[in-house]
């Protein structure tokens, strides 16, 4: 079973304008609103649900926007809810589409040890075989908490995947995670390296495999990623032109086609192919990916190996 960990979900509130925002302005009128439930991991929940995969959603939930949150999860039939109640408000974050593309992100509630220990206590009832995706923020505060739980995660034999804070996956490097997904900019903050190309993207992913790390992606300018595992060092295209409509998301979209596709053929390598299909797919889509525009963008997702 995949179980998703979103540890700071947010309620997003779109609002589409016709025309630019007007700093300053009270006569910003919008021409469409609607409500989508938001987080990494409940990205790569929807996108997995999309693919027909069944997960279960863990993290924390609460307040007024709680049961909200949760109603806006009944559409999708392959989504499971298990989040922990706190008694913080989940976060409502505002995205603004206009011309340019305004957000306003809350931070979020406190979580307390209390809570921290309720999650604790759902994570330790996965079995072996299990998948444990970790999307998101980790509060600053809470990272040891949750470096512990994931040891003890991976050490059940549960298969941990990874795309969070860099000081957080840098710590849990040794610990042999199933997957990290990070970007360039992320990687320079973990290991103190900068990336100028997607070739030096490549070579770092190399060498978070061989810290330890058993599939390693790190996209470039969301344009491009690299892949490394024990078959060796990738690239794909993401983006095959310059028209995309959001890149938002395209990074979840990879996890949960990597997973989808692992689960079936136990092959990395396709895998990462299957995965960057997925990502294009969500950048070519007003939402995140479809069945269907995955289909349509696998064809045309090619890998170039390394080494």
């Amino acid at each position: 079973m995949i179980f998703t960990c979103t540890l700071n979900p947010s309620l997003d509130y779109y609002m589409e304008f016709e025309g630019p925002l007007k700093a300053g302005s009270r006569m910003n009128r919008s021409n469409l609103e609607y409500y989508e439930a938001g987080g990494k991991g409940i990205n790569v929940s929807i996108v997995l649900n999309n693919l027909g995969i069944p997960s279960r959603a863990l993290g924390f939930i609460g307040g007024f926007t709680k049961d909200f949150y949760i109603s806006l999860l009944a559409k999708y039939d392959h989504i499971i809810p298990n989040f922990t109640y706190i008694n913080g408000h989940t976060r409502i974050n505002v995205k603004c589409h206009a011309e340019e593309h305004t957000n306003m992100n809350a931070a979020g509630p406190y979580i307390t040890d209390g809570d921290m220990k309720n999650l604790y206590s759902k994570a330790e009832r996965l079995a072996e075989g299990d998948y444990f995706v970790l999307a998101g923020i980790t509060p600053e505060y809470l990272e040891d908490e949750v470096l512990d739980m994931l040891k003890m995660l991976i050490g059940n034999g549960v298969r941990v995947v990874l795309d969070t804070n860099p000081t957080l996956m840098k710590k849990a490097l040794p610990l042999i995670p199933f997957m990290i997904k990070t970007t360039h900019g992320e990687y320079a903050e973990m290991m103190g390296e900068e990336i100028h190309s997607i070739d030096e993207a490549a070579a770092a992913a190399k060498k978070l495999h061989e810290l330890g790390c058993m599939n390693a992606v790190i996209f470039f300018e969301n344009k491009e990623a690299a892949f490394s595992c024990d078959k060796g060092t990738f690239k794909a295209e993401i983006l095959h032109h310059d028209k995309a409509v959001n890149t938002v998301g395209t990074g979840d979209s990879m996890i949960a086609g990597f997973m989808m596709d692992y689960l079936r053929t136990r092959d990395a390598v396709d895998s990462f192919r299957f995965g960057a299909s997925c990502g294009s797919a969500t950048a070519y889509s007003k939402g995140l990916a479809t069945r269907e525009k995955i289909d349509a963008m696998y064809e045309s997702t090619e890998l170039i190996q390394l080494d």
